[in-house]
């Protein structure tokens, strides 16, 4: 029963861990990339990108890897910056 309770509160520590973790990393994401507009993401594209394709590409890693949409920037790393390993 004593190794039933330290096993549930390990995993309860972890867990809260986990959570705190994932705010802290969260809250330092959208430190290091925040929020802009659509003119600004397509403004920061390489020159003579198509406008509606750069966005639906956006969208669509948004929507894929949950980042919010605002936060998606066109010099972002998959792995490095959206943890897309």
């Amino acid at each position: 029963m004593n190794e039933l309770l330290v096993t549930v509160a390990v995993f309860a520590l972890i867990i809260v861990t986990a959570g705190i973790w994932g705010i802290k990393r969260d809250r330092d994401f959208k430190r290091r990339w925040p929020a802009i507009s659509d003119d600004e993401f397509v403004f920061r594209c390489t020159p003579g990108t198509n406008r509606q394709r750069a966005l639906k590409v956006r969208r669509i890693i948004s929507e894929q890897l949950g980042v919010p949409y605002e936060h998606i920037h066109p010099d972002q790393s998959f792995v490095d910056d959206l943890n897309a390993d």
